[in-house]
């Protein structure tokens, strides 16, 4: 009889569920607990497994327990898990998991701004290559789900709750795109919100990094890296911009690979999220001409930097995705081509994040602010530009053709976690448009 004890599952999402299928098809003993008594996976998991315990969260769930497998939206730092580790219980997620037990080569994408972008930029070069690859992770793939496909190279979205578990990754190729406070509600500041974000570094082959990046990585000596920026490369082997008689292309070294008016992605922020796929590009083995041919035809996300229209002289961008101020600023500086032409929508759930960057940054750029939801007062207190506050989006786009002029790029760039009034960004951003196509009738 098999005395171990059992793996708890902490978590019934679509990882905790793609846990208990990895662990019933390897005979792993485990359970499941979830803060909710009844979640919605609740009826798939007895039907599928009707001999495994559930139990709602609590302090005696997890002794005698061998491991916790804890899912990414369950906080580290919950009382009943922090109980279980003073206790001596070993905590891991599915990401780790996957990373020991996986037989190909992967590589892992990190950053506070930019993941999924690189991360679906990377399928379709793989595409246009004729590689066979998967993708997974944070972008809504369980790992574990997927870690038997026959493939050349996994590619894992990777984001800090799921890294925070995380003791060596050994990823192949890892990547950190970008660090800029964010998710401060969950960590007791930005130096462990980065600290969660670099543990993707951890037992690498090689590390891709943002030349801008201004802190310590914490990259093992002796592990190779190769760079990449929105200026020029310093070496051979890394990639950025060069500028040359009014154009822009980007170059490996000084190697010229693609005028970036070539490029189906717009914006600043968008030249790096090309220069660090084509980094990690060349990293698996992917050839010039395919990954040339797919930026040239990837337009990007929905709800990331998107554009929705234009009305009677104005355009209008949904960048629903932009959760945190760095992202909706990097939106703003990326998509302004002269002053005062940007009419920007922020609010929501703040997170505790800081807003006054923005004066410095984008007052060139914003001529007017609408500020709605949640936090809209300590938003509005933290920025002296000409603002608008609203209780919701609905009245925000109801005011807006009062106050657009033509030549304005209305951007919903909220800068804030959606919860407060959507179920998530994506809800938001489709009402964005919904709201939009309604007016301009």
């Amino acid at each position: 009889m098999d005395q171990r004890k059992p793996r708890v599952i902490v978590g019934l999402g679509s990882t905790g569920l793609a846990c208990a299928h990895y662990f019933a098809h390897h005979g792993i003993p485990f359970s499941v607990v979830d803060a909710n008594s009844k979640p919605p996976l609740l009826r798939e998991l007895q039907h599928e497994f009707p001999l495994v315990e559930f139990q709602s969260l609590n302090e005696k769930v997890f002794l005698p327990t061998e491991e916790i497998v804890l899912s990414p939206g369950v906080p580290l730092k919950s009382a009943e898990i922090q109980k279980a580790i003073s206790e001596g219980v070993n905590v891991t997620g599915d990401i780790e998991i996957f990373s020991k037990v996986v037989t190909k080569p992967f590589v892992a994408i990190t950053g506070s701004n930019g993941k999924t972008t690189v991360t679906r930029l990377l399928g379709e070069m793989a595409e246009k290559c004729h590689k066979p690859v998967q993708l997974a992770g944070n972008i809504g793939i369980p790992s574990l789900s997927v870690v038997d496909a026959e493939v050349d190279f996994f590619v894992l979205e990777v984001s800090s709750y799921q890294l925070e578990v995380v003791e060596r990754l050994a990823a192949d190729v890892a990547v950190v795109l970008n660090l800029t406070p964010d998710h401060l509600d969950r960590y007791a500041g930005v130096r462990d919100y980065y600290d969660a974000k670099l543990k993707v570094f951890t037992g690498c082959g090689l590390a891709v990094t943002n030349r801008d990046m201004d802190c310590k990585l914490n990259i093992q000596q002796g592990v190779p890296v190769v760079s990449f920026g929105i200026d020029e490369p310093h070496k051979d082997t890394d990639f950025g911009y060069e500028h040359s008689d009014g154009k822009t292309y980007l170059v490996r070294g000084t190697q010229r690979l693609l005028d970036v008016d070539q490029f189906g992605l717009i914006g600043r922020h968008n030249r790096l999220n090309v220069a660090a796929a084509v980094a990690i590009g060349y990293e698996i083995g992917f050839n010039l001409d395919g990954m040339i041919e797919a930026i040239q035809s990837f337009k990007g996300l929905p709800h990331r930097c998107e554009l929705v229209g234009s009305y009677d002289g104005v355009t209008y961008i949904n960048d629903s995705k932009a959760t945190n101020p760095a992202s909706s600023i990097a939106a703003v500086t990326g998509m302004s081509d002269d002053s005062d032409d940007i009419v920007l929508i922020l609010g929501g759930d703040a997170k505790d994040a800081d807003f006054s960057a923005f004066e410095a940054a984008c007052e060139d750029q914003v001529r007017l602010y609408f500020i709605y939801g949640k936090d809209s007062q300590m938003i509005s207190d933290s920025i002296s530009g000409n603002k608008r506050i609203c209780k919701t989006l609905a009245e925000v786009v109801g005011q807006l053709r009062e106050y657009v002029r033509a030549g304005d790029k209305v951007l919903l760039s909220p800068g804030c976690a959606s919860l407060d009034q959507f179920s998530n960004y994506e809800e938001r951003g489709d009402e964005f448009k919904r709201l939009l196509e309604a007016v301009s009738q």
